[in-house]
């Protein structure tokens, strides 16, 4: 690909860019290209770029543009490859300028009113009321906090065939991490994440990948951690990421890659994580693996500070009295 990109830089230089065209982006279009381009197609995939571009219909990020050219160009689009060359030449989208806000709370709103009604359902064989039932438990909606009972219900949940039962198997794995209210037990939470993480809820591979790296219950094995972080990270563990990048960083038991750091990094914080938006701050700052950019450590560590991380807010204090 750096051959072809370096190729790309000749015809940018020696020809020009042709234009994608001027063809008119339907602003409420936005969301369906992109999931289209999400599926592959290349066509949807250019369009979703010159939407970012331009900022028609969404967020205008030259960084996401630059991204989605990448998979149009990938898919043989060449006129995705050219606006995707002119960038590059351009220096355009290098780095990330979407905005950053805080996640929406996923997964269904849970009411105190409904603890009841949960219970009956999940008592009459409602999987999905039972995993909501476990996390009425453990958050202490509508009753009080009752570790136990969670892991009572979860249990019950974890043993049927189910898309819940899943979800309760890897809420059922974290508790006995945990070992709040109840016995800690790595072997127990183990078991849970492998099952959990040869299905569809992926998260817990990361979770599996903290236990080999910290020999919480198994022997510890830093090539299995990554794997298993590496997958976790992929799929919404943003706890994964921040791992990883901290590894990378350090060059604890791997190869410092302060490029894969920024990485990590960056995409967990776009997902929310605090302390990664704060160790992104923490790279500009210093300049580790980027150029030192003030103005940057500024943005990632009020991010950091507004998502609650009290150490992000310290570190913003200080950058601003330094000035």
């Amino acid at each position: 690909m750096q051959k072809s990109i370096k190729y790309m830089y000749g015809l940018v230089i020696s020809f020009g860019i042709i234009g994608c065209g001027k063809m008119y982006l339907n602003p409420n279009q936005f969301s369906a290209y992109k999931m289209q381009c999400e599926q592959g197609d290349g066509g949807a995939c250019t369009k979703v770029a010159r939407m970012y571009k331009e900022g028609v219909g969404t967020v205008q990020s030259n960084y996401l543009a630059r991204e989605a050219y990448k998979k149009a160009c990938k898919t043989g689009k060449s006129d995705a490859c050219k606006a995707l060359g002119k960038m590059y030449v351009e220096k355009l989208g290098e780095e990330r300028d979407d905005t950053i806000e805080k996640p929406k709370q996923t997964g269904t709103v849970l009411k105190e009113s409904e603890f009841e009604v949960n219970k009956s359902a999940c008592a009459e064989g409602n999987q999905e009321k039972c995993y909501s039932l476990g996390r009425m438990y453990v958050n202490g909606i509508g009753t009080e906090v009752n570790n136990a009972k969670a892991v009572e219900v979860y249990t019950n949940s974890c043993e049927h065939s189910h898309k819940y039962t899943l979800d309760a198997c890897y809420a059922l794995g974290k508790l006995f991490i945990q070992g709040k209210g109840i016995r800690r037990d790595y072997t127990k939470a183990q078991k849970l994440f492998e099952h959990t993480c040869k299905g569809t809820n992926k998260k817990s591979c990361g979770d599996l990948g903290e236990m080999y790296l910290y020999a919480n219950g198994v022997e510890k094995d830093i090539v299995k951690a990554v794997s298993f972080l590496e997958i976790g990270c992929n799929n919404g563990n943003t706890k994964s990421c921040t791992t990883l990048g901290t590894l990378y960083i350090t060059g604890e038991s791997v190869k410092e890659n302060y490029n894969q750091a920024y990485q990590v990094f960056d995409k967990a914080c776009h997902e929310g994580d605090a302390l990664a938006c704060h160790n992104m701050g923490n790279i500009y700052e210093n300049g580790i693996g980027r150029a030192q950019s003030i103005q940057n450590a500024k943005k990632f560590y009020g991010v950091g500070c507004n998502f609650g991380l009290e150490e992000s807010c310290k570190s913003l204090k200080l950058l601003t009295e330094k000035l």
